[in-house]
């Protein structure tokens, strides 16, 4: 077992010519937006990847409509979490430069973007300040930024997020110098450029799905209901799930359907900005009607999931002297040995693991809720919820009604960080046996 070292925070590579197009000088407050971001992926010799808004994509005169695109048989709707795996045919070389940005640093944002700290408050972010390991990134309506995360050596990484985004990130330097990283995106789209790794891995968990990748270029798309876009313009990712496996690469584009298995669409390369626009249009136009029973889903999932985790963060307070000292040591730059806080791990996992289930159970709604706030500014989804509140006052006080849940999520993903931290080189998932895998894609954090 490779043993993790602890992250230095390397400067990095300014991305090849055109990657990531949004400008510095962008800077400035969101306003609400008039439909849903879209993204398109330049079909070019360059490999460019971009997020365009709403207005520039709908300018395409190469869109091209998802139904005539051919598809692949969908299988039956799969039990359990959709797997991705790495495919071998991956393009994109790593560059050989030495990198100049902090690690996690954000080098360019448009709007209104925030980070939340593992374990602190919500703070605006700017160019410049740095995200780390199990930070969340939000951007709000006509929002964008990027973030860095060691591009230019061996599965490092450029990482852009569309408006109405929300993720973070873990990533780890083993001692044979190999780079893992493991993203969560809980709403919105990510255009990812992965610089070829060795024997590390790079992996993203979102709904349904979790994509894993060697070195390439690709956008995820994703929709509230789950439903997931998967378009490369180098390299491949494997998706899998429910036994099927299918890869998107260069002229095929891989797509979840909401609660369905993913299937392979083919794509013309110079149409595939087209067609990943024309996509998310329908998947749009067909959530529209879906939106109120979505919003009353999520929230009532954020009322019964809220009392468990209060109870078990109450459970984990009762080690809160094992972790102010390993926050100590870890603010002090030490590295824990295998053979350290051997009584204490198994503590703390005692009462940690129904902390993650909580966690992985309640932020991706808890986020998808602010997405759909987005929407209903735009007429999507207005009416009465399920429990009899109007949309408009629900939504009207979501941000204040649910500070509280917000900052015992950042608590848990501390915590998960503290853990990680002193697991050595050990997977988080052996303290958690099998119990692991009902975690979703939330198990990508415990370590293979």
């Amino acid at each position: 077992m490779n043993r993790t070292l602890s992250l230095s925070f390397i400067a990095l590579l300014t991305l090849v010519g055109g990657f990531f197009m949004v400008s510095c000088k962008e800077r400035g407050s969101g306003t609400a937006s008039q439909a849903p971001s879209t993204a398109s992926l330049a079909p070019d010799a360059t490999a460019k990847l971009s997020l365009e808004s709403p207005a520039a994509s709908a300018s395409s005169s190469a869109k091209a409509s998802p139904g005539k695109a051919s598809t692949g048989t969908a299988s039956a709707s799969p039990s359990g979490l959709a797997q991705a795996s790495v495919s071998p045919v991956a393009s994109a070389a790593p560059a050989s430069a030495k990198p100049s940005r902090k690690m996690g640093e954000i080098v360019s944002l448009t709007g209104k973007v925030s980070i939340q700290r593992a374990g602190g408050a919500i703070e605006k972010a700017d160019i410049g300040s740095v995200l780390r390991s199990f930070d969340i990134l939000s951007t709000g309506p006509k929002s964008k930024a990027e973030v860095d995360l060691a591009s230019g050596v061996a599965g490092g990484s450029s990482i852009k997020l569309a408006e109405n985004t929300v993720f973070y990130f873990d990533t780890k330097i083993l001692d044979t110098g190999d780079r893992k990283t493991a993203l969560q995106l809980l709403s919105g789209s990510l255009a990812i450029k992965v610089d070829k790794l060795l024997d590390g891995s790079f992996s993203v968990g979102t709904d349904q799905a979790v994509a894993g990748v060697r070195g390439t270029i690709f956008i995820l798309d994703t929709v509230p209901d789950g439903s997931l876009l998967v378009t490369c313009n180098d390299g491949a990712v494997a998706v899998s799930a429910g036994g099927r496996s299918v890869v998107a690469k260069p002229g095929v584009a891989v797509e979840m359907p909401e609660a369905a298995a993913p299937r392979t669409v083919s794509v013309n390369e110079s149409a595939l900005a087209g067609y990943r626009n024309g996509w998310r249009e329908e998947a749009y136009k067909s959530f529209g009607p879906k939106a109120l029973s979505y919003a009353s889903q999520y929230a009532a999932t954020l009322t019964l999931g809220q009392p468990k985790l209060e109870a078990a963060i109450a459970k984990l307070q009762t080690q809160k002297t094992t972790l102010d000292a390993w926050r100590k040591a870890k603010a002090e730059g030490k590295v824990p040995r295998f053979t350290d806080y051997i009584a204490e791990k198994k503590a703390v996992a005692a009462v940690l693991f129904d902390c993650l289930k909580a966690l992985f159970e309640l932020e991706r709604p808890y986020y998808r809720l602010f997405e759909l706030k987005a929407l209903h500014e735009t007429g999507t989804g207005v009416g009465t919820l399920k429990d009899g509140r109007a949309s408009a006052d629900f939504y009207q006080g979501l941000e204040s009604s649910t500070k509280d849940l917000s900052i015992k999520l950042a608590q848990v993903r501390e915590a998960l960080l503290l853990f990680s931290w002193v697991a050595g080189d050990s997977p988080m998932g052996d303290f958690f046996g099998s119990k692991a895998e009902s975690l979703g894609t939330g198990s990508l954090f415990l370590g293979e």
